[in-house]
């Protein structure tokens, strides 16, 4: 015998309240002696064993009473012995609280004939096939995480329907994330037999095996206290249910559009590099390959893709007018296992130029400036032509309202800044803005550590130790190749930095060096941070230790020096906010650039019509659609605006790894005797109803205790009565 919620044991202790009541009430019984009194004592004498009889059999019947509804409380189970049944999955007792989490993320697509999603839902019906009546489940999709979690139900064919027509999404996966998701759900079930089911495709994208501490966590949460007993909610048992994954699952997938520079301007040639990812063996090593710009076709071409290894193909393109684009890359005839990521779209921003202000300290111009070999390695020509509209002007000229009408604010060598202009930079920043630092001989660490750092609450990305003038000249080393600003070099990126010379520099503050949100652009040979970078709200801040000029360094006199300044001040102010290129399962986010009154309206990749809400972000007005599954391109239309903007949402390119996760895999993170069933047959086999441990008895005492009140309804009316017709027979 096993009680399922010993918590309730305490109600028996009402059963003594019957007998404490009788107790008392013989205890307030006084002899009274009156006229008659003779022949009713002569006659209860001759009763008096009946009853005493009836009296104690009616105090055990409302005894009963109370233990039969006390003990359905505490719901016991009567143990089986295991029998024929020792070798399933899972020890299940009573009744079973299970949570099913289903993850259909985009890797579950995958399949030549059929996809892995089918298996994963044969498995999950089947599970189910293994549940009884009284049973209750709940289901969380992968696709689904965030959103609020429904109440576990009872009716298995209803889950059951809801299972058949379910399809996959095109979200990325994270298992821990699901699983933690499943642990919580726990908590609303009434069942005390705790078991979370995770179905997975079985492909290792969404595992994360890497995050140690993640997986760590988990493990504790899921083995529970030390006297808790597994298959209880303290314990629950975890079940995996994933399909048998073909090896190896072929698949060529575009992985990324990325173009040549961060700011694309009218006039300028563009050029866009579209990545490709081959795993397996594809029957053929050519694809064909489309490029296209609004929907529109503008090259095609065939690409060379070798098994298991990238490639990539380079297609320009020159726009004429300023506005939202998208350009999309597009596999032609190619079957592998996933088509899903056989396309891929970008959204970009074309502008007429990048407004840029530069301030410098000295408020000199040309090659004596600060500034000068900034302004010429971003308009060499100084007509404002180019991609950058440059503005230049003294520091004492510089005021709040000017940074409204510039992308990039530049700051080189500057001693210090007005108290108003520094919380005016950092608006600016918060709010978008892009802001290049360059010190110098006239910085000032202390009051840039003071003012402008703030301890990492200012806009300035680090704070400073001081300035180090080493014997003997240092030259970049360390190259951040992955970073934006190194988008315009070739292959041969170190050899850009040999013959140039550091002679002076600040060193950063020794936590800052660690900071998590600080990014390293341009190491020295030293390890010391040349170029970093730090986000700081919705902005972008870049501190270039050294100087921007020739004071204390000769990179402008390197050739690498012009595609890194146009990378740089390029990379700070092609931000745009809210993003246009989302995931799936995220919203369009429109902040309004003005409270205009006229309705905007949207268009899905379909074609069709798209809701949109008036809602807020960041502290702005902005215009919010639900929440985005299919990927493809969006539009939304503004008034104000003479071209549609377009959003494109794509797939994690993650999910096209399909590199399946090993048993071995899943029981390092998990549990080794985590049960893994991968065939219908299986789970039918492991998880047979039949195989239940103990039986729940709470519906036999509901019915005793029903019973027995009866019985103690027709004892009371018949004690009654016989002593209504004594006394009239008396």
């Amino acid at each position: 015998m096993e009680f399922l919620t010993p918590l309730l044991l305490g109600g028996l202790a009402f059963v003594s309240a019957p007998i404490i009541i009788h107790l008392l009430h013989r205890r307030r019984l006084t002899p009274v002696d009156w006229a008659a009194m003779r022949f009713l004592v002569e006659m209860m004498t001759r009763k008096r064993r009946r009853l005493l009889l009836n009296e104690l059999l009616l105090l055990l019947v409302r005894t009963l009473i109370i233990t039969c509804i006390a003990l359905a409380m505490v719901r016991p189970a009567f143990k089986r012995s295991l029998g024929s049944h020792a070798g399933t999955a899972v020890a299940r007792t009573g009744r079973t609280a299970a949570v099913l989490l289903v993850d259909d993320s985009l890797s579950s697509q995958a399949g030549r004939t059929q996809a892995l999603f089918e298996g994963m839902k044969r498995l999950a019906i089947s599970y189910l096939g293994t549940l009884i009546t009284g049973d209750e489940v709940s289901v969380i999709w992968m696709s689904q995480l965030g959103q609020p979690s429904a109440d576990p139900v009872f009716d298995l064919e209803t889950i059951k329907s809801l299972l058949v027509n379910a399809r996959p999404s095109y979200v990325a996966s994270d298992i821990p994330a699901l699983i933690e998701s499943g642990l919580a759900q726990l908590k609303r079930h009434a069942n005390s037999g705790a078991e979370i089911v995770l179905i997975t495709d079985g492909v290792d994208d969404g595992w994360r095996f890497n995050d140690v501490s993640r997986w760590e966590a988990l493990r504790r949460r899921l083995r529970g206290p030390s006297n808790a007993s597994l298959g209880s909610k303290e314990r629950p048992q975890l079940l995996i249910l994933c399909p048998a994954t073909p090896e190896p699952m072929r698949n060529v997938a575009i992985t990324s559009i990325v173009p040549d520079r961060s700011v694309l301007t009218v006039g300028s040639e563009s050029s866009f590099k579209v990545n490709l990812r081959s795993r397996g063996d594809p029957a053929t090593s050519s694809v064909r390959m489309q490029f296209l710009l609004n929907g529109r076709v503008l090259e095609q071409r065939t690409v060379e893709v070798l098994p298991n290894s990238e490639a990539s193909a380079v297609f320009t393109h020159s726009f004429q007018e300023p506005g939202s684009y998208a350009v999309k890359a597009k596999l032609l005839d190619h079957h592998d296992f996933l088509a899903a990521d056989d396309q891929r779209s970008l959204s970009i921003q074309v502008e007429p130029s990048l407004p840029v202000l530069l301030v410098d300290a000295k408020g000199h111009s040309g090659l004596r400036g600060k500034l000068g070999f900034l302004r010429y390695a971003l308009d060499p020509n100084g007509t404002g032509g180019g991609p950058f509209k440059i503005a230049q002007v003294p520091l004492a000229q510089l005021v709040p309202s000017m940074l409204a009408n510039y992308r990039v604010v530049v700051l080189a060598d500057a001693s210090a800044l007005e108290p108003a202009m520094v919380d005016a930079l950092d608006r600016y920043v918060v709010a978008g803005g892009g802001v290049l630092v360059g010190l110098g001989p006239d910085s000032d660490a202390s009051q840039i550590n003071k003012t402008w750092a703030r301890g990492g609450e200012g806009f300035f990305p680090a704070p400073l130790s001081g300035v180090s003038t080493p014997t003997k000249t240092l030259r970049p080393a360390g190259i951040n190749r992955t970073h934006p600003a190194f988008a315009g070099f070739g292959p041969r990126t170190d050899d850009a930095w040999k013959a140039a010379a550091v002679r002076s520099f600040f060193t950063l503050a020794t936590n800052a060096r660690t900071a998590k949100d600080l990014e390293v652009v341009l190491k020295l040979e030293n390890g010391e941070p040349l170029i970093v970078e730090r986000r700081r709200g919705m902005g972008l801040v870049a501190l270039l230790t050294t100087s921007l000029n020739a004071d204390w360094n000769d990179l402008p006199l390197q050739p690498a020096y012009v595609p890194l300044m146009r990378g740089l001040v390029g990379r700070l102010g092609s931000f745009i906010m809210p993003p246009r290129n989302l995931l799936p399962g995220e919203p369009i986010v429109y902040a309004r650039l003005s409270n205009s009154a006229e309705v905007l309206t949207g268009e899905d990749p379909s074609g069709k019509g798209l809701p949109l809400s008036l809602g807020g972000w960041e502290g702005r007005e902005a215009i919010l659609s639900e929440a985005l599954t299919q990927p493809g391109i969006y539009l939304l239309r503004d008034p104000q605006i003479a071209r549609p903007i377009r959003f494109a949402v794509t797939p994690s390119p993650d999910e096209g790894t399909l590199e399946p996760a090993s048993e071995r895999q899943m029981g390092e993170v998990l549990d080794p005797d985590t049960p893994i069933l991968r065939r219908v047959e299986q789970v039918s086999e492991k998880l047979a109803a039949s195989g239940r441990q103990s039986t729940e008895i709470w519906k036999w005492l509901v019915a005793g205790a029903i019973l027995f009140i009866f019985v103690e309804t027709w004892m009371t009316r018949r004690e009654a009565a016989g002593s209504f017709s004594s006394v009239r027979a008396f």
